[in-house]
Formats: C-alpha cells, sequence, structure tokens
C-alpha cells in the first residue's frame, strides 16, 4: 500500500513506475491515476468529479450529502479514538492523515511518500502551491502539529500494521512518531533502490514463466 501526499519530496521519487495499491490526495489526481482518492476539501471533490475521477473519492461526513448522486463519494473512514482535544475532532483532520488511516484500515503494510510536514523555507510546501485551489507560494507554511499528532495516534492505534516513510536524507522524523516500533524511515534513495530490486525480481519471475510454459510446449 502506497500513501501519498503532496509534498513536494514527493517529486523525486517515479511514483508512477511503481506498482502498488495507491492512496492519493486532492489535486493528486490530475496528475497520475490512484485508486483511492482522499478530498475532505469540498472543493477538491468538485474538481476531481470534473475531471470524470471514477475511482472511489472519500470526504467528510459535512459534504457527503452534496454527493448522493455520485456513487463514487464515500465517507472517510472514522477515527479509531475517541476525541478528546480539539487536534482529534474529525473536522480537524486533513486529507493526508485521514489518507493514511485509510491506508492503515485496507493493509498491514503502508509506505508514505510526500509526507513533508514542514518547509524548510518556511513558505507552502506543496506540489501545487499557486495552482487552483492552493496556496501561493508567498503563503507561509501550515503549521505541521496537527499532522504528527494525529498520524502518531495512526501508529499507536494501528500496532501490528508497518509504516515507512520516504523522504530525503536528513529529514527530521518528530519525535512523536519514532518512539512507535512500527514506524520506520527509509530515504528516498533506498526506496528507489527498493523499487529496482523489486522490478527485476519481477522481470525475471516473468521470464521464468514463459521459459517454463514453453518447456511444458515442446
Amino acid at each position: 500500500m502506497l500513501v501519498i501526499g503532496n509534498g513536494e519530496s514527493r517529486l523525486k521519487t517515479n511514483l508512477k513506475q511503481i506498482e502498488d495499491i495507491k492512496i492519493g490526495c486532492n489535486a493528486i489526481c490530475r496528475d497520475m491515476p490512484v485508486d483511492h482518492l482522499v478530498c475532505v476539501d469540498r472543493r477538491m471533490v468538485l474538481e476531481a468529479l470534473s475531471l470524470n475521477y471514477t475511482n472511489p473519492i472519500y470526504t467528510r461526513q459535512d459534504w457527503i450529502h452534496q454527493f448522493e448522486e455520485n456513487k463514487n463519494v464515500e465517507l472517510v473512514p472514522e477515527l479509531p479514538y475517541d476525541p478528546i482535544e480539539r487536534k482529534d475532532e474529525p473536522f480537524q483532520w486533513g486529507s493526508g492523515p485521514y489518507a493514511l488511516l485509510l491506508g492503515a484500515t485496507l493493509s498491514k503494510k503502508v509506505k508514505l511518500v510526500g509526507f513533508d510536514l514542514f518547509s524548510g523555507t518556511g513558505s507552502v510546501n506543496n506540489v501545487y502551491k499557486d495552482t487552483k485551489n492552493y496556496w501561493s507560494t508567498s503563503r507561509h507554511a501550515v503549521p505541521h502539529h496537527y499532522w504528527v499528532y494525529q498520524m502518531a495516534k495512526i501508529f499507536e492505534h494501528f500496532s501490528s500494521t508497518t509504516f515507512f516513510q520516504v523522504n530525503l536524507d536528513g529529514w527530521v522524523v518528530p519525535d512523536e512518531w519514532s518512539c512507535w516500533p512500527n514506524f520506520n524511515f527509509i530515504t528516498v534513495d533506498e526506496f528507489a533502490t527498493f523499487i529496482e530490486d523489486y522490478q527485476q525480481q519481477a522481470i525475471l519471475k516473468q521470464k521464468e514463466a514463459i521459459i517454463n510454459d514453453l518447456k511444458r510446449r515442446i
């Protein structure tokens, strides 16, 4: 399972060559198909539908009634715990944390790409900045402490699921994440090596299948 955020580190990985179930967020449907799309912003649901996106789209309880005629629009998963603080309230959860939550409900092994959390420049870190429905480059970065907290809650409540955060070498892992034994960090380069090895193994299996088929027919 590959869960894709829209942080700019995402551009370092060729996601289209990865054969895996993919969950994406918001405007990713402009660039590539994903199996599941999470859009908690009503405007992003409308955009996805305008692009004739037909795979499942997940949005908030607050907006779901507006899309009753769209059979591919569904509710985001329920939170795996009872809210205590403001940052636990479902309306405070964004598309990224909900995408991770969806991934955790569907798979026991989840890889995260493009979840940068913060910006090295202090301005918006997003692949789609300066485009429709997104903030401009000049806008100050969104505080990331809610995302860190909410995603840590997922690591906590899905303890039998293994999570792999993929990011650039030197990316600072939040303490709230590294404390969970089911959380792992791998660099973009390590992930690229993994993908290459996986593809080579797939090619070898295909060749072996062809050879075995020829042997049966000869």
